[in-house]
């Protein structure tokens, strides 16, 4: 599946809203009995899909600043669109340049490492910056000093 994605949209502020009107519309749509409304809800769900399969993504990115640009003053709705998606242009790039795999594969080996070392190695973050640590276990009270921010502090193995 993230083969597949690769190098597509995916879900941004204007198709996770457009996800949204459709339910709600379907829903009103299927309450009042009224079928017109629940085939516009439905082609909304479908072109909301259909954004998010687009490889075009220099014009979906386009489409999406022009909505949150539009729903910025709107009370209510611009704090929720705001919300939604946390920075459009690093989103949609890191999308395309597929590295939720790579960070997936980092995690993977890891956590492999880690098992691995369980015994003879007691990992801990750095609080400063969020550096893993690695020191040896059953040494007692031990004093550590982070490589990438160079914090000391102590802690027990």
């Amino acid at each position: 599946m993230n083969d597949f994605m690769k190098g597509r949209n995916g879900a941004d502020e204007l198709t996770i809203v457009m996800g949204f009107a459709g339910i709600v519309i379907a829903m009103i749509g299927s309450i009042a009995r009224i079928q017109w409304l629940s085939w516009i809800a439905i082609a909304i769900i479908v072109i909301g899909v259909l954004r998010g399969l687009s490889k075009n993504i220099d014009a979906r990115r386009k489409e999406n600043e022009a909505f949150v640009a539009a729903t910025a003053n709107v009370p209510g709705l611009g704090k929720f669109v705001a919300s939604l998606g946390g920075g459009t242009a690093a989103a949609s790039t890191s999308r395309a340049a597929g590295t939720s795999k790579e960070d997936f594969e980092r995690a993977k080996r890891t956590a492999k490492k880690m098992w691995k070392g369980r015994k003879t190695t007691a990992y801990l973050k750095c609080p400063n910056c969020g550096q893993m640590l690695s020191v040896p276990k059953g040494k007692g009270k031990i004093r550590v000093t982070c490589p990438k921010c160079h914090a000391k502090m102590e802690t027990r193995s």
